[in-house]
């Protein structure tokens, strides 16, 4: 809990235009414990009222001056109020992070971009926080009725628009959302990708002052008019410990200043970081989206936010590793078809993320199906582990699982499109495939084979068996599947020219023999086809095991590869633990609903060999001393 302190006052000789700091820079001065002080900017609220706000962890703080472009004013009364505010600000520690108070901060929730169709952002995150999510993302975007930017007459804001920001942030507040303003997308500024460039109203076609859209990283105006929001936005909804960052731009790789002019774009992220800092007193963190191949994109924030649409959301989740930085996805989704199975690729991305190395979960972006379908219940038992175990705390850990009966190497690219330097996927013993989080789902024919010419599978089969390719899409040029097996052409399905790019969603089996094999995919066809899925059987065992630990703790995540529910035996081994009794519990990955409690002993070189329960899908596990 925090205490948010507020003045309102009135300036009634206010002459130009109350939105501009460079014309009316507007600032209070709040005195707290031991004569400390702070400058807050304030904000124009209409009328001849202004106001201006001060979040702080402990201590009483009270207005005592107000300054108008640094000369002192005496408005007619300067009375201070205070009123609890729940949560507090979040601030980055390491590759983590935390509160004021030190405790732990680990985000877990999904996206809420804008109102679509009868959800409005606070009644998402009313839903969102009776689950336990704790973070989401919501951006300035005009259709959403939330862009500053964009409906402005004589160069000041639209109040709808600030009444709407300021109910999305009460509402976060109530919830116990925090969550990213994101205050700038790139529809506006491509004219290629999700393009709204055509009707911005900064287009000098449309009355505005940009030729291009790239001017908008560099034009004088722009760059004026874009601080002005900033600093409004920081002076009006900075004090909330909702906003867990400002993220300056949404996916900023697809404008046309990332394509034509990048290094103009790397400078005016640098130079937007240095403003919000300067002015936010608060000092939240910063971010930006884009694919972290972004150069200086990222040098100046404060963690990195990549997003991916792969078919295999799991093995996504699994490849982002933090570097300097923390990092997580902001968003993240399938490609392809989906089949109503909405739920099992959100299921399986949160959980796998858990258990990886990013800094928080891979926050899903269909927030519309999410609400639709009603998955808010999946998030439950996540947030349940996450908190129970303090997740951010533990490291992932290697575990060997053996059953009784065979597994499935069961995965899907965890890239989109892309190029890629590898081309050799090896099929463990295990049944994890190495390296498949880099595997791009596009698989090129004669166009650009360059980016991704072939895939190879070396594999061991126990026992005669599979390896089954899931075509999902072909491009309107055509392509094929080729399958090659120690080097001799076993299959080719060929995809024809069509009107448009199709849907195929055909799954392309053959048959193995016992021994090493080296499975080869080409596509001899005029442009790519995409793949969803690699299956492969029989190999490892029936189910695939990820864990967290230290010393004294475990988490566990169980996923059956084979068909059919696991019917309890097998073992999974986890090293690194103290020696000693411990205290094992199992919860349902769907409702968080307790399944049983044992006893389990690590041995003296801190083994600890767990026997697996029966269970469908998957389970999840915690390990505690005892």
């Amino acid at each position: 809990m925090s205490t948010t302190f507020t003045v309102r006052f009135d300036l009634p000789k206010i002459t130009g235009n109350p939105y501009d700091y460079e014309v009316n820079d507007i600032q209070v001065v709040f005195q707290g414990p031991g004569s400390a002080t702070r400058s807050v900017p304030a904000y124009f609220d209409g009328g001849k009222s202004w106001e201006a706000k001060l979040t702080v962890a402990s201590g009483v703080w009270r207005a005592t001056k107000v300054t108008q472009n640094g000369k002192d004013q005496t408005p007619k009364a300067l009375n201070t109020r205070s009123v609890p505010v729940k949560g507090q600000l979040i601030r980055r520690k390491g590759l983590g992070f935390v509160y004021d108070d030190g405790s732990l901060y680990y985000p877990i929730g999904h996206n809420v971009a804008w109102r679509s169709g009868g959800l409005s952002v606070p009644e998402a995150f009313a839903k969102m926080g009776k689950v336990g999510e704790n973070w989401s993302r919501v951006w300035m975007c005009h259709w959403g009725g939330c862009n500053l930017d964009w409906d402005m007459k004589d160069q000041s804001f639209n109040p709808s628009v600030i009444n709407t920001w300021d109910q999305i942030v009460g509402a976060a507040e109530q919830a116990g959302i925090a969550f990213q303003l994101v205050l700038q997308h790139h529809g506006p500024y491509s004219s290629t990708v999700n393009t709204n460039w055509p009707e911005n109203p900064w287009n000098a076609k449309s009355g505005g002052f940009l030729k291009s859209p790239e001017e908008f990283f560099t034009h004088p105006e722009a760059l004026k008019r874009t601080k002005r929001k900033l600093r409004y936005t920081v002076a009006r909804w900075g004090y909330s410990p909702s906003i867990l960052a400002w993220e300056l731009f949404n996916e900023v790789e697809w404008t046309d200043g990332a394509r034509k002019t990048p290094k103009a774009v790397e400078a005016w992220h640098k130079e937007m970081v240095a403003f919000l800092r300067a002015h936010d007193v608060h000092q939240h963190l910063l971010t930006t989206s884009s694919h972290l191949e972004g150069g200086d994109l990222y040098a100046a924030v404060d963690y990195l936010q990549p997003h991916a649409y792969p078919p295999d959301l799991a093995v996504t989740a699994l490849a982002v590793k933090p570097t300097e930085k923390p990092v997580f996805y902001g968003e993240i989704g399938p490609s392809g078809d989906l089949n109503g199975d909405e739920g099992s690729h959100l299921k399986a991305g949160l959980w796998a993320s858990l258990f990886s190395e990013s800094s928080g979960a891979a926050q899903y972006w269909a927030w519309d199906n999410i609400d639709r379908r009603n998955l808010y219940g999946l998030f439950a038992p996540a947030t349940q582990l996450a908190k129970a175990m303090a997740l951010s705390t533990l490291k992932p850990t290697v575990c060997t699982v053996s059953t009784p009966d065979g597994g499935v190497a069961a995965s899907g690219p965890g890239q989109g499109w892309g190029a890629t330097k590898r081309t050799e996927f090896p099929i463990r013993p295990d049944g994890q495939i190495e390296g498949i989080g880099e595997m791009p789902s596009f698989l090129q024919g004669n166009g650009h084979r360059e980016m991704f010419p072939r895939a190879e599978f070396p594999v061991t089969l126990s026992a005669a068996g599979t390896f089954t390719v899931l075509v999902q899409n072909a491009a309107k040029a055509g392509g094929s599947l080729a399958i090659l097996v120690d080097g001799k052409l076993v299959t080719e399905k060929r995809y024809p020219a069509a009107a448009r790019d199709s849907q195929v969603n055909q799954s392309v089996e053959i048959r193995l023999t016992a021994g090493a094999h080296r499975v080869v995919l080409e596509n001899r066809g005029a442009d790519w086809i995409t793949i969803g899925r690699i299956n492969v059987s029989p190999v490892g065992a029936s189910v695939q095991a990820l864990a967290k630990s230290d010393s004294t703790r475990a988490a566990l995540w169980l996923r059956r590869t084979a068909s059919g529910p696991h019917p309890g035996g097998g073992t999974v081994r986890l090293q690194g633990l103290r020696p000693g009794s411990y205290r094992l519990s199992w919860l349902s990955t769907s409702t968080g609903t307790p399944i049983q409690e044992t006893t389990v002993s690590a041995d003296k070189n801190g083994a600890l060999t767990i026997t697996l329960p029966a269970f469908v899908g998957d389970i999840a596990g915690m390990v505690k001393s005892s």
